[in-house]
């Protein structure tokens, strides 16, 4: 089991992961006995992301600033640096216990180096997607112990299907945020976000495993919706809609 968090480190981890409000909410419905390692694979997935943010000056400084940073964190994934920040411990430690995978990690990092340095095609997009909202997805149901394949797939197809919405819900802020969001026109990103949605196959996924696919809910409400939420808090209808469900699938694990 991952080694509890003091009181001010998971202050600290709150405020990283604190930026991903959709997943931290979701986060929220797992078992207390894995709620620290779900805090820490946010929060760590919020620092990659933050190392894309300066992608707007890349024809400045170009990427190096970025890709150096990434390859520190695979470094550490890889025990070949020592674990200065507060996350890397606990992740190494979760890697130890089988509470996350090393392999499903790097994936993460992989996704942003791509969105650095790869192409800027749809297959490419693709691959960042499956790499970094599915893979995150994917670590999440590892965390809680579900190891069938094809559960695992499913899983990433809903962080894709989410990620997908999200770039849909967010349009007019990202178009100008110098992030690699998706080369077709608009209303193609809404139907392969729902693709993704029906590969996850939410009616028919057992329901101890719903637990892990909770942004498949707010995933179906950004994929039918507009943009006009851009840049807004969810409303209460998505957060009404997560929590139902959210109780629903914690129930149902807890009985499986």
């Amino acid at each position: 089991m991952t080694p509890l968090p003091s009181h001010t480190d998971m202050q600290a981890l709150a405020g990283l992961a604190a930026g991903d409000a959709d997943r931290l909410l979701c986060a929220r419905f797992l078992p207390a006995s894995v709620q620290p390692g779900g805090l820490v694979l946010l929060a760590f997935h919020n620092e990659l992301i933050r190392v894309l943010a300066p992608a707007r000056s890349a024809a400045v400084a170009g990427p190096m600033a970025g890709l150096i940073r990434l390859q520190w964190w695979r470094e550490v994934l890889e025990k070949a640096r020592p674990p200065e920040h507060l996350l890397a411990p606990f992740l190494l430690e979760m890697m130890a216990c089988g509470q996350a995978r090393q392999t499903t990690l790097l994936r993460l990092v992989h996704s942003c180096e791509m969105e650095l340095t790869g192409a800027r095609d749809q297959p490419a997009w693709e691959g960042m997607m499956r790499d970094g909202p599915g893979a995150l997805q994917r670590a999440l149901g590892e965390l809680l112990g579900m190891e069938d394949p094809a559960i695992l797939l499913r899983l990433e197809a809903c962080g894709m299907a989410y990620g997908a919405g999200a770039m849909l819900r967010h349009w007019p802020v990202l178009q100008q945020s110098g992030r690699f969001i998706w080369p077709a026109p608009q209303e193609a990103l809404r139907l392969q976000g729902q693709a993704w949605l029906a590969a996850l196959d939410w009616p028919h996924l057992p329901a101890p495993f719903r637990l892990a696919a909770l942004p498949a809910v707010l995933a179906e409400r950004d994929l039918a919706g507009t943009a006009r939420q851009a840049g807004l808090p969810r409303g209460l209808g998505d957060r009404v809609a997560l929590m139902w469900q959210g109780v629903k699938a914690l129930r149902a694990f807890e009985r499986g």
